[in-house]
């Protein structure tokens, strides 16, 4: 396996790394190595998350290194400097399913840490019962199954839970070996995070204090890891928010009364739910934490509230601080809370009711829902001091609409009780919030902890400084890194300020219901997806104006003719429904057209599903298309405020810049789907003239993705947009880079293409199973006697010479030639293979004969990364020599110019069994294989002749002229079967090349 030199610290990747992997790696070894946090802006499609986990465990393992050396000496442990401990790693990222994708990536390596994934009993617990519980109820009733020894999985993992592994294992395979073994999956991942050296688990669980806590695992000297970063912004003001309404407050004191009625029955055995306190001096602390919200809903119905002039809804705003007097206040029916004393009091009463709750099951119907809220609330308001409140908080009072509260859970019909009925007056319900406007009061939060680094990485992060500022700690190590892909070559870009008629393109809300707007969108919708080959991704800004332009469209007739063209299939809103939508879509895609370009339009909205959530692969997604800007709403309450409170907090249009950053990191999240790997190509295409500012980019176009950026041209008329499309796609739509997964239906895990269809390995595979041919006006000629006739051409020339009949022999051997490693590769020894397939050393070797080279094993090739080389330890061992002749050598070098790694590997690795097997054929060894040859020649050809090109016009003649070179590497007579071999790709391709003339 590769193993690279990342300043210093050897880095072991599974295959051959771009450049801007090994930049990627660098910088995480730069923040781990001087314990400083990193903000990392990598594409989709760089492979980021495997090499920010090669680049942590490597810093790791070299960090176990040094300590365990230095254990062993004195002069270390007086080196103040010298590490002592090595840091637990938590990788983080939003859902268990993205978890699931970086363990089968963690397997992909060859680091095997001591790993568990985290997560709720909601995720891990089998328990019949109690697993079909939610909330804060399950979590009561696994407790009182575990205190009543009722749950035979945790009696399991008390006894046998040391024979389960939860290494390298997803959620699912934690929990199917530990329902084997009959072992809590809950308590056993628990118990094994003390000790393991990589947690992972959604970042929702690791900000999140209470739950970060119930893991009871420490933060400190930990490198906290935030993949999908791009979300934790929100995340994190999310958790330190809470929003609580009237009914949220009478639904919890229900909850009491319930608690109350079981207790004061004494309905059941309740030792385990109240074991340090007696029935009456629960009693007495339920009623005093009943008066407590009783005049919390006072409060709230107390304050005075002015309509909104945007929001048009009855608010009050105020700083942060003053939550805590709306806390404190007393009413005729209860006394506020004043000190955090009885804070500590009050969400200690409530977790013994949410137990009494689950121990009186039989009568109680919530499990304590509503009083988790109010725990939150509480916890959330008395955390910081009233300074800290007034820099990061604003609080909000507003009054529901008449129907507003129509949603939430199921509940006891509570609200007809005379002192609780607290919405019975008919007055309009209203709601309490406390919102944080600062992600910076959980990042500093997590930074108390004394962690070693917090790296935080994402597609798209830009614009990148703003990010940084906004999380309030320092990001010494910035990084926006470039593609793999070639941005010139492989990506078209445009921002269109007027469609066909000449109609400005401007979604600003008092323009987007112009007809004439709507009509020259759908004209240009029409005409571009005419010229765009396979799936087109149609982003609009918002819910709203996606269905109020398909409407329109509808009405005009114009979809229909938008259909005519491909047909357009509507992001739905249900997750059943969505799946139902990409399997009719890829069927359309993959129908083979009668007429057009074919394909289809699948019509979606920025922040949504398809746009964020599914993964578009090659043809799924040739282009995407953004419709207007998607700014957050701006009539949305918590819009309005956040951008009051930063004009407010900072300098005038603190507001206005956070409004357009959120704007522009929804189209690059958007605009991120069309390339997916280091094949794929694809065009994105901005229609709204806002993204112009004359002929460059405005000020929120320059937030697009740097790597993305340069290639994004604006575009004065619709003409030229439309001739660049027609040009970038006119030469590459007939074909597709070889390496290209084709299409597939799977939806289910949050991929479009997980089944692929017609794709180049497959293509390959149907060509090799045909066989050898050498087509002569209709007949075919076998290759075995090609073979007899070269057998005994070479026999009477070394009867003459005197030497063996080898086309080994009859080429010299390949000079040793050093060829400098890389900076970044690390020799296993002096005369290591060096790092990347380009500069393979040659090792010396003597001439051989052609049965001792038909004999010699074919070299060892990694199968996605190329030359595999040694690990860098001391007296290891390249795992490949290629010995072969000077022609093949300055043929090769050639190539390397024009192809991908890994298709230079497949090459090489082609080239050397073709030439093998021809010696085999010429010596008339058993094993020769006339199948196997031709095999091998049409891979090369494949590898040479991708469907899909980049090439100027001089790189096409080079290539060609290459193809034609390429017949002197095998011996004369079996020259025919190379013409044989690339005339067969051309054909399967659809191509009229000409490369013979």
């Amino acid at each position: 396996m590769p193993t690279y030199d990342i300043d210093g610290v050897p880095v072991e990747f599974p295959y051959d790394a771009y450049a801007c992997q090994i930049e990627y790696m660098r910088a995480v070894v730069k923040a781990l190595e001087s314990g400083n946090n990193a903000l990392l802006e990598s594409p989709t499609g760089t492979g980021k998350t495997l090499c920010l986990l090669c680049a942590t465990l490597g810093w790791r393992r070299h960090r176990q290194e040094s300590v365990t050396h230095a254990s062993r000496s004195w002069e270390a442990q007086a080196d103040a400097n010298v590490p002592r401990s090595v840091p637990k790693i938590w990788y983080s990222s939003r859902t268990h399913t993205q978890l699931r994708q970086v363990m089968a990536e963690l397997k992909r390596t060859s680091y095997k840490p001591s790993s568990v994934v985290l997560g709720s009993r909601q995720h891990f617990c089998i328990h019949p019962s109690v697993s079909r519980q939610t909330g804060p109820r399950q979590n009561a009733m696994c407790r009182r199954a575990v205190d009543e020894h009722k749950c035979g999985y945790h009696t399991g993992f008390r006894k046998c839970g040391g024979k389960v592994s939860t290494a390298l294992k997803d959620i699912e395979e934690i929990t199917a070996s530990c329902k084997e073994a009959n072992v809590c999956p809950f308590y056993k991942v628990r118990e094994d995070a003390k000790e393991a050296e990589l947690l992972l688990i959604p970042y929702d669980y690791l900000i999140g204090t209470q739950t970060r806590e119930s893991i009871q695992v420490p933060l400190r000297n930990s490198i906290l890891i935030f993949d999908e970063g791009h979300n934790i912004e929100k995340s994190c003001e999310e958790n330190a928010s809470f929003q609580l309404t009237q009914k949220d407050i009478s639904g919890a004191i229900a909850e009491l009364e319930d608690a109350f009625a079981i207790v004061e029955a004494g309905q059941n055995n309740l030792d385990a739910a109240l074991p340090d306190e007696t029935d009456d001096m629960f009693l007495k602390s339920v009623n005093i934490v009943k008066c407590h919200l009783l005049a919390l809903d006072d409060s709230i119905r107390a304050q005075k509230l002015v309509t909104d002039g945007i929001s048009e809804k009855r608010i009050l705003k105020a700083r942060g601080s003053y939550i805590l007097e709306l806390l404190q206040r007393s009413s005729d029916r209860g006394q506020g809370v004043s000190s955090k004393e009885e804070v500590k009091h009050l969400i200690n009463v409530v977790k013994k009711t949410i137990s009494v709750l689950t121990f009186g099951q039989e009568t109680a119907s919530s499990g304590g829902l509503y009083l988790d809220k109010i725990q939150h609330l509480f916890s959330t308001a008395f955390k910081l001091a009233s300074a800290d409140l007034d820099h990061h908080y604003q609080v909000l009072v507003y009054e529901d609409s008449a129907d507003a509260d129509k949603r939430g859970a199921k509940r006891k019909a509570v609200d007809f009780f005379a002192d609780t009925a607290l919405s019975s007056s008919g007055e309009t319900p209203r709601t309490l919030c406390l919102w944080c406007f600062s992600c910076s009061v959980t990042m500093k939060e997590l930074m108390q902890h004394e962690v070693h680094s917090v790296i935080i990485t994402s597609g798209t992060l830009s614009p990148i400084q703003s990010t940084a500022d906004a999380f309030g700690v320092p990001f010494p190590v910035i990084l926006e890194n470039s593609h793999v892909i070639d941005p010139g070559r492989q990506l078209w870009g445009g921002v269109l300020t007027a469609g066909p008629d000449k109609v400005c393109l401007d979604a600003s809300f008092d323009k987007r219901q112009d007809l004439t707007y709507l009509r020259d969108l759908g004209s240009t919708i029409q005409r571009i997806a005419a010229v765009v080959p396979d799936g087109l991704l149609l982003a609009f800004a918002s819910y709203a104006q996606k269905e109020n332009i398909l409407q329109a469209w509808r009405n005009s007739g114009q979809l229909d003719e938008i259909n005519r063209v491909k047909p357009l299939f509507e992001e739905p809103k249900g997750n059943t429904e969505t799946k139902v939508l990409l399997e009719q879509y890829s069927a359309a895609l993959d129908k083979k057209p009668s007429a057009g370009v074919g394909g289809a339009i699948l019509a979606a909205v920025c922040r949504g599903k398809l746009c964020e959530g599914i993964d578009f692969t090659d043809r799924q997604c040739r282009m995407v298309v953004i419709v207007g800007i998607p700014y957050p709403s701006k009539n949305e309450l918590k819009v309005v405020l956040k951008q009051d409170f930063l004009d407010g907090k900072g300098s005038a249009g603190d507001g206005r810049r956070w409004y357009q950053r959120e704007a522009i990191r929804a189209v690059n999240q958007t605009l991120g789907r069309v390339i997916r790997h280091r094949n794929d190509f694809g065009g994105v295409l901005l229609c709204d003239q806002r993204y112009a500012r004359g002929t460059g980019l405005s000020l929120v176009a320059q937030g697009l993705s740097s790597w993305m950026r340069p290639r994004v041209s604006v575009f004065g008329g619709f003409d030229s947009a439309l001739g660049g499309c027609r040009r970038f796609f006119g030469t590459t739509a007939s074909l597709e880079l070889s390496a290209s997964p084709a299409s597939g239906k799977n939806a289910g895990s949050g991929s479009l293409g997980s089944s692929r269809t017609a794709s180049s390995s497959s293509k390959r595979q149907a060509s090799d199973s045909k066989g050898p041919s050498l087509n002569n006006k209709g007949k075919s000629r076998s290759l075995s006697i090609l073979s007899a006739l070269w057998r005994g051409e070479k026999s009477q020339a070394s009867a003459a010479t005197g030497s063996p009949a080898s086309s080994a022999s009859s080429r010299a051997p390949a000079t040793p030639q050093a060829v400098p490693a890389t900076p970044q590769a690390i020799p296993a020894t002096p005369q290591a293979v060096p790092a990347t397939p380009q500069a393979v050393q040659l090792q010396s070797q003597e001439p051989r004969s052609a049965a001792a080279l038909a004999s010699a094993p074919a070299p060892a090739m990694q199968s996605a990364a190329g030359v595999q080389r040694a690990r860098g330890k001391p007296g290891g061992t390249p795992s490949l020599a290629l010995a072969m002749d000077a022609p093949t050598s300055r043929w090769l070098k050639a190539v390397e110019a024009l192809l991908p790694r890994m298709e230079l590997d497949a090459v090489r690795q082609h080239l050397s069994a073709s030439q093998s097997e021809a010696t085999l054929i010429a010596t008339g060894q058993a094993e020769a294989s006339d199948v196997k040859l031709m095999q091998s020649l049409r891979q090369i050809a494949e590898s040479l002749l991708p469907e899909m090109c980049f090439d100027t016009p001089e790189q096409e003649k080079r290539r060609e002229s290459l193809v034609r070179e390429a017949a002197q590497l095998w011996p004369k007579l079996l020259r025919p079967l190379w013409k044989v071999a690339v005339d067969e790709t051309l054909k399967a391709h659809g191509s009229s090349r000409k490369i013979w003339g």
